[in-house]
C-alpha cells in the first residue's frame, strides 16, 4: 500500500500520510510522493482545497531516523575523524530532501489545511506549520525537536513559528523543545481550533467543503498570496538561510553527539562545537 494516499471529493483533495505503524515518519520516497500529491492537487481545477492528515494515531512523527546512516550513498563522510558508527551518508545523502518541495505548500494556489490527529514532531511539526490553517484533535502532540538533535529551526520553522504565534512564544517552543498538546496549541494560537479525536476529520472536511463550495478559487489564490507576502521578510530568503545553517550544523560535533546519544539511549552531552 502506498505511503501517501490521495482522494478527491466535493472539491477537497485529501492527502493522507500512510505509515501508521511508524506514526507516519517521513522517508525520502514518502516526501517525494507527498510533494507530488500537493502539486497534483494544485494543478487540478477540480481540487479547490487541500487537506493533509495522517493515518492511525499520528500526524507525522517527523523524519524517520532509520533512514539516516543507511550507507551505500557514495557520498563523502561528513565526519572523517569519527569511527563509522552508523553509515557515512548522515548529511550529504539527505541533501536533496532538505529543500525539495517544501515551498510548494505555500506557493500552491490552493488553501492547505492540516488535520493534526496525533503526534506532529520535527519535520511533521514543520509540515503543519507550512499549512495555511491548522485544526488539531485533543490527542495531538506537538514538538519542535530541533534543539535536542543539534540542528537549528529547520525548513524555515523558526520563521514560520514566529509569524504564527509571536517571538516569545516561538522561542519558548524552540529553546525547550518541549511537548505540548492540542489544547495548548489552541491557546498559543498555533491551531485554529481543537476537537475530540473522532470529530476532527468530519469537521475539517465539512470546513474544507464549505470553502470549496462557496469561495472563488481565483479569490482564494489571490488572498493566499496576499497573506503570505504580507510578512516582513520574504519566505525564500528565510528558507535559504535556514538551509545554509542546517548544512553547517551537520558538520558539528553536537550534531554527531545527538545521534550517538540516541543510539546509545542516553542523555546527550553537547559541547557547543
Amino acid at each position: 500500500m502506498s505511503d501517501i494516499l490521495y482522494d478527491l471529493a466535493d472539491g477537497v483533495a485529501t492527502i493522507t500520510l500512510n505509515r501508521p505503524d511508524k506514526l507516519n515518519a517521513l522517508t525520502p520516497a514518502m516526501l517525494t510522493a507527498f510533494f507530488a500529491a500537493v502539486a497534483k492537487a494544485g494543478a487540478d481545477p477540480e481540487a479547490k482545497v487541500i487537506v493533509i492528515t495522517g493515518a492511525g494515531r499520528g500526524f507525522s512523527a517527523g523524519l524517520d531516523l532509520a533512514i539516516i546512516g543507511g550507507g551505500g550513498s557514495g557520498d563523502v563522510n561528513p565526519f572523517p575523524d569519527a569511527a563509522p558508527q552508523w553509515g557515512d551518508d548522515i548529511g550529504p545523502a539527505l541533501a536533496p530532501y532538505y529543500s525539495g518541495g517544501w515551498p510548494t505548500l505555500i506557493t500552491c494556489r490552493k488553501p492547505t489545511i492540516a488535520a493534526i490527529n496525533g503526534a506532529a514532531f520535527g519535520w511533521g511539526f514543520i509540515l503543519a506549520l507550512h499549512c495555511d490553517i491548522r485544526f488539531a484533535s485533543t490527542m495531538a502532540l506537538f514538538n519542535a525537536t530541533f534543539a535536542r538533535i543539534g540542528v537549528p529551526g529547520e525548513k524555515g520553522a523558526a520563521w514560520l513559528l514566529t509569524r504564527h504565534i509571536g517571538q516569545a512564544k516561538a522561542m519558548d517552543l524552540l529553546y525547550t523543545a518541549r511537548r505540548f498538546d492540542g489544547t495548548e496549541a489552541k491557546a498559543l494560537g498555533l491551531v485554529n481550533d481543537v476537537f475530540d479525536d473522532e470529530a476532527l476529520l468530519p469537521h475539517v472536511h465539512e470546513y474544507a467543503k464549505n470553502i470549496a463550495t462557496y469561495s472563488a478559487p481565483r479569490s482564494l489564490a489571490a488572498m493566499k498570496a496576499q497573506v503570505w507576502t504580507a510578512l516582513d521578510e520574504d519566505y525564500t530568503t528565510a528558507f535559504a538561510a535556514a538551509d545554509k545553517e542546517q548544512h553547517l550544523a551537520t558538520g558539528t560535533q553536537d550534531f554527531r553527539e545527538a545521534f550517538t546519544s540516541y543510539r546509545e539511549k542516553r542523555a546527550p552531552r553537547y559541547t557547543g562545537r
